[in-house]
């Protein structure tokens, strides 16, 4: 599904490496800022530790859920022929789906806002049709969203991949950049992506990622909440193991998948302008996202993380982010009471639609990641040398010197087969 910010390229590399060495070590996985999940989900598919998915927004516990919650596998085939085949059968003759149809090989600006005068008209019973239908999706494709989550399943299992399966349809589906702030209006030179989102097949996309979802578990139950990430980690434990990629935008990230929230939540009050929001008080906001904030923010999140004595990774750019933090204001903010090391690894970013270096509706741009590996320096389960004061020099810029997380990462190794042996 398109995400801003998902690890899913990092985790076949160094960042899975360190999780799954940094795992051994560990009684549970915390997941800070779950967003797409991927994270929680690579460990709790590859090791044996209970995942807990923590995020400010419900549709990320849903998408977190949807295998952390499962230690088995399903019958993919149960629920395609119950569920997504009942709606499409059901589509045959419904004259409501056939007086939404339009003619999406010939549109243009007039059917596009036909299809917004259609689509208003339903009520909160079709309240993907009411909101987003001839903006994010063609009145079709919302009414068949609309259809699907009004008969998902009701054994608990099912209905969790059923609800993911749908957010991700959601997501390939919308006529939007990689994120649904708004919609793609319909200009000459934004219709032709408009066109292209609007004739996929909403039914199709649902059943293959009902099918690739069924058959991932986790291999001993967790569970996803909806919470702020600093209240959680006051409760946690010697022996968790902490992920943090927080967010690096100055804009909240509840702006950018507003419509995956709502279809999550079962529809906004109202909505309302280009993008189709709810209003800003509904919103959840996180102080990472306040540039005014931020650093405070994560200061408090690391020392209360320290004080409960958990090893942490934290990834972030080495740039200046929107939000005011750098990775090399997260290590200023650690290293008087952490062990920090660092690894430096080649990414890709979303610009949020916008225009990307080269020029054109790119939409990405690569940049430098650092993953931080943090030890409390009171951990007596593991000797560690003191980091080397040279990542940064004095100007601030860095010197991209990762050797210091392969030693350790050979520390924890060693540690790890003593206390086997």
């Amino acid at each position: 599904m398109k995400y801003m910010g998902s690890k899913s390229v990092l985790l076949r590399g160094e960042l899975g490496t360190l999780l799954l060495q940094e795992a051994q070590n560990s009684t549970r996985f915390i997941d800070l800022f779950s967003g797409s999940g991927s994270v929680g989900h690579y460990i709790a598919e590859n090791t044996a530790l209970p995942v807990v998915s923590v995020d400010l927004q419900h549709y990320s516990s849903v998408l977190a859920g949807c295998i952390t919650e499962r230690d088995a596998k399903l019958s993919q085939s149960d629920v395609v022929t119950s569920w997504t085949g009942a709606v499409h059968r059901s589509l045959i003759d419904d004259p409501l789906y056939e007086q939404l149809q339009e003619p999406i090989a010939r549109l243009g600006k007039a059917t596009v806002m036909r299809a917004r005068k259609k689509s208003s008209r339903f009520t909160e019973e079709h309240f993907i049709t009411r909101d987003y239908g001839g903006h994010y999706f063609s009145p079709q494709q919302a009414y068949i969203l609309d259809l699907l989550y009004s008969s998902l399943p009701s054994v608990a299992d099912q209905r969790k991949i059923g609800l993911a399966a749908i957010l991700h349809a959601a997501s390939v589906c919308a006529a939007a950049p990689g994120h649904t702030a708004q919609p793609f209006q319909p200009t000459k030179k934004l219709l032709p992506y408009i066109k292209n989102s609007w004739t996929r097949d909403v039914i199709a996309i649902c059943q293959k990622q009902v099918e690739t979802l069924a058959n991932r578990h986790a291999t001993k139950i967790g569970k996803a909440i909806v919470a702020d990430a600093i209240s959680v980690a006051e409760s946690l434990e010697p022996g968790d193991l902490v992920f943090c990629d927080p967010p690096y935008s100055a804009v909240q990230y509840s702006r950018f998948y507003h419509v995956l929230e709502g279809i999550a939540l079962g529809g906004w009050p109202e909505v309302s302008g280009a993008g189709r929001a709810p209003a800003r008080v509904l919103r959840e906001t996180s102080d990472f996202s306040m540039k005014s904030q931020a650093t405070e923010a994560m200061t408090e999140l690391l020392e209360t993380l320290r004080t409960s004595s958990c090893r942490v990774i934290i990834t972030f750019p080495d740039a200046d982010a929107s939000n005011g933090l750098s990775a090399r204001d997260i290590i200023h903010i650690a290293q008087e009471k952490w062990h920090v090391y660092d690894k430096y690894v080649d990414s890709v970013h979303s610009t949020l639609g916008g225009s990307s270096s080269a020029g054109g509706r790119g939409g990405r741009r690569a940049l430098q990641e650092v993953v931080l590996l943090l030890i409390p320096k009171d951990d007596a389960s593991l000797c560690v040398p003191e980091p080397q004061p040279s990542n940064y020099t004095e100007d601030g810029s860095s010197l991209a010197s990762d050797g210091l997380l392969t030693e350790a990462l050979d520390l924890v190794s060693t540690a790890t087969s003593a206390e086997l042996s």
